[in-house]
């Protein structure tokens, strides 16, 4: 578990395949930049319980707040490349409940993400991908020390139509330690 400075960040279990599809089938939660994509507690179930290898391959996590009785996010970090020999990199993905958005909620827990991941895996890269209009993602991404670095022209199909989206990045130099990331950032 990561102990953040208002909620905590877990691993997702198999006994959390319930929440994590109800979670995906309500579009409340996953707003107006996510396709509602509806899954069932038995895929998630697969999905939590396949271990596909080294925690390189990805991870899915949940947000816990103290005074809230289901998790206030989910996200995790999945590789996007083909080749992990070759490109030593991860990328971020997230969800706030609606209740909690704006809340720094999103912000501290890429935060705990970024600085977990660097200090557990031989990464040099953490990415996110936003979607062009998503301005709070992109204030959360530039407030953990991303870099937007392009756009990704149409690359993908959101409520009917292809959209741009932002490509945002870390890498190793930029983080360098978790004492010099800690400065700067929002307490996490």
């Amino acid at each position: 578990m990561l102990v953040g400075r208002n909620f905590n960040v877990r691993l997702a279990t198999v006994e959390d395949a319930s929440f994590l599809a109800d979670w995906f089938s309500n579009p409340e939660n996953l707003g107006k930049f996510y396709n509602v994509w509806p899954t069932t507690r038995v895929h998630w179930e697969q999905t939590l319980s396949e271990r596909p290898g080294p925690r390189e391959r990805g991870g899915v996590y949940l947000a816990i707040h103290p005074e809230f009785p289901t998790p206030v996010g989910v996200g995790g970090y999945f590789n996007p490349f083909t080749l992990w020999e070759l490109f030593r990199g991860v990328e971020l993905w997230g969800q706030i409940h609606p209740q909690f958005r704006g809340r720094g909620v999103g912000t501290q827990a890429a935060c705990l993400m970024i600085n977990h991941l660097f200090n557990a895996l031989p990464l040099e890269r953490i990415q996110a991908t936003i979607a062009v209009g998503n301005e709070p993602s992109c204030r959360a991404a530039e407030a953990i020390g991303m870099r937007k670095e392009g756009i990704y022209r149409n690359v993908s199909f959101l409520h009917g139509r292809y959209v741009d989206m932002y490509l945002y990045s870390i890498i190793r130099p930029d983080w360098q330690n978790e004492e010099a990331y800690r400065q700067g950032r929002p307490p996490f």
